[in-house]
């Protein structure tokens, strides 16, 4: 699907749309030059000290499974490439950044993120998928942002969830679209791309509640990501909810294909991330 770039800028328009952090600028620049020493972007990034925890907490956490324990971000940065830095320090940012008077908890939302983007993360590494786990930890952490920009700038907007709860005929996006002339995928999708994100990340954001995704021509990499993605929230979904995700009936054939997973697959990976959620 191809955004209409004019029409986002103009419906995202009177939307708390958190800049690029000055920290993800400057190492974008840095990673421009072909010849760069990563272990000065290494340097750079460790002058902020809480973005620093921030990226060694993620990469220590049991959902990556790293061989050994990384201690400084220079030794983050050696390791793992710049790029995937990157899409680490956006990950630390994006729940900073979005900042405001809000009808929903944003706390609730962000703690609720964090678990898809860990969930994907232990997924990816248990398949051995082709995608870094930071591509796919910022998706799970970037793939709903729009949805707290909406509840800032919309007093009501809590009615639009609560509807979308209730009705089983149209999906989140669709009453969204509705209410607001715009939706939070696409709202996310500015924000991913404003920030600089991989192309199939922004990609995978603006459909990730389009059950036909799968049946469009699409890249390898979206494909296992956005079919991680769905696997990560009816995981979640069901281990807080106990039911199924609203998608995952369409999908779920589709994405455990794509995923190369049978059902029982899916049952030991469930069974696995409901220990760590423990």
């Amino acid at each position: 699907m191809k955004l209409n770039e004019n029409i986002i800028e103009h419906v995202v328009q009177g939307f708390n749309i958190p800049p690029k952090p000055e920290v993800l600028e400057e190492v974008q620049n840095l990673a421009k030059d072909p010849n760069i020493d990563p272990s000065e972007v290494g340097k750079c990034i460790a002058t902020d000290v809480g973005l620093s925890a921030s990226i060694l907490k993620t990469l220590n956490s049991p959902f990556y499974g790293m061989a050994r324990t990384i201690t400084d971000v220079t030794q983050a940065t050696v390791l793992l490439g710049i790029n995937s830095v990157l899409n680490l320090i956006a990950a630390s940012k994006i729940k900073e950044s979005m900042q405001g008077d809000s009808c929903i908890s944003l706390e609730r939302f962000w703690d609720s993120s964090n678990e898809i983007a860990n969930a994907m993360t232990y997924i990816g590494k248990k398949l051995k998928l082709s995608i870094p786990p930071e591509n796919l930890h910022i998706v799970g952490l970037f793939h709903d942002c729009g949805l707290p920009a909406m509840a800032i700038k919309y007093s009501d907007y809590v009615d639009a969830l609560k509807a979308a709860d209730m009705n089983h005929e149209q999906s989140i996006v669709q009453i969204e679209d509705q209410r607001y002339n715009t939706n939070h995928a696409v709202i996310g999708y500015y924000i991913a791309t404003s920030w600089g994100l991989p192309k199939d990340t922004c990609n995978v954001i603006s459909q990730h509640h389009d059950v036909m995704a799968l049946k469009n021509k699409v890249t390898p990499e979206f494909r296992l990501t956005y079919s991680c993605l769905k696997v990560a929230c009816n995981i979640q979904e069901k281990l807080r909810r106990f039911s199924n995700s609203r998608d995952w009936p369409f999908v779920e054939a589709s994405v455990l294909s794509s995923l190369g997973m049978t059902n029982l697959d899916y049952q030991d990976i469930e069974e696995d991330i409901d220990d760590m959620f423990a």
